[in-house]
């Protein structure tokens, strides 16, 4: 597997599920984005705009194991890691894994949850593990990606809770997906009617073992000094800029470095360049921001502070 092979993969999966998302291929690049740069991904939107049907799409077309869990107030930590059960026969406890334990998790309306639910994600999330009894058990390997999808409705909406600041970090990027436009939603019934049937399967393109070689290839990508000087600046500013309270962590400057690789990668290239991270800089780093109580109030927005400090901060001319 190499730069090339991969692009042309990804393309083929791309060009497979937007046969049946419709009108939303920026967003489903920005998810092959994410799925190539080993990270969890946030979507942020109302019900009813294909984010289940997206997770569900590109675990099939990458031959992972998938695993959807509904968040609601009344569900568990053990609900998600498993528990350990006695067993008459052997006369001992035996571990039942939990709906964590698969490739591709989707944790469907993780904010319906109660905060002490969503924190049983944390060690999962970011340690690639979970403990149970004393007992660790790993979720990843070299051969089995551990990739947790979560969405989310906007705060406003009733029965919903804020996600801890802990945890919105250990996304990788936040992704809204909006509305289709009046041209696309007819295409959607059109589909529907050529279709015959509420469902759709897509066939498998790659096995896991492949995609994890493409998420190998990503690492090998060079990024410059001046590259990382860049990056290092932009989250820098996001601690001092006036309007916030929270900035981005170091964890950003890791994320935005790896999303900003994995672009590289599907633009065929192995390096990086400016344009690489000042694209998906506003992907990674906006929901890391937490805005100050006058900012908040006046209606700002981490989008509107990201953006001002790509415009602010100059761009390195070197490319390696």
């Amino acid at each position: 597997m190499n730069i090339q092979e991969t692009v042309e993969t990804c393309n083929i999966i791309l060009t497979q599920i937007g046969s049946h998302i419709i009108g939303k291929d920026a967003v489903l690049r920005q998810v092959m984005l994410c799925l190539l740069a080993d990270g969890h991904i946030l979507f942020e939107d109302y019900p009813g705009l294909a984010k289940t049907m997206i997770c569900r799409s590109f675990a099939s077309v990458l031959g992972c194991e998938f695993n959807r869990i509904q968040f609601t107030p009344d569900l568990l930590p053990q609900d998600l890691t498993g528990s350990e059960i006695y067993n008459q026969k052997v006369n001992d406890f035996e571990f039942k894994p939990g709906p964590l334990f698969a490739d591709i998790i989707l944790a469907d309306e993780i904010n319906r949850a109660t905060p002490k639910t969503q924190s049983a994600l944390l060690e999962a999330m970011g340690e690639y593990q979970v403990t149970i009894g004393g007992k660790t058990y790993h979720l990843t390997s070299s051969e089995k990606p551990f990739l947790v999808v979560a969405t989310q409705n906007p705060l406003e909406l009733e029965g919903t809770f804020a996600l801890p600041e802990a945890q919105i970090d250990r996304f990788l990027s936040k992704i809204r997906i909006g509305y289709p436009s009046r041209t696309d939603e007819a295409k959607i019934l059109t589909n529907r009617i050529n279709r015959k049937s509420k469902s759709f399967s897509l066939s498998q393109i790659i096995t896991k073992d492949v995609f994890r070689k493409m998420q190998q290839i990503v690492e090998t990508v060079s990024v410059s000094d001046e590259i990382k000087d860049y990056i290092v600046e932009i989250v820098d500013r996001t601690r001092k800029a006036p309007q916030v309270r929270v900035g981005a962590s170091p964890r950003g400057s890791l994320d935005l470095m790896a999303l900003a690789r994995a672009n590289a990668v599907l633009s065929a290239r192995d390096y990086v360049i400016p344009q690489d991270v000042k694209e998906l800089a506003p992907l990674t780093l906006s929901h890391r921001i937490i805005l100050n109580i006058g900012s908040f109030i006046a209606g700002g927005s981490s989008e509107e502070v990201v953006s001002r400090i790509l415009t602010n901060v100059k761009a390195p001319r070197k490319e390696l």
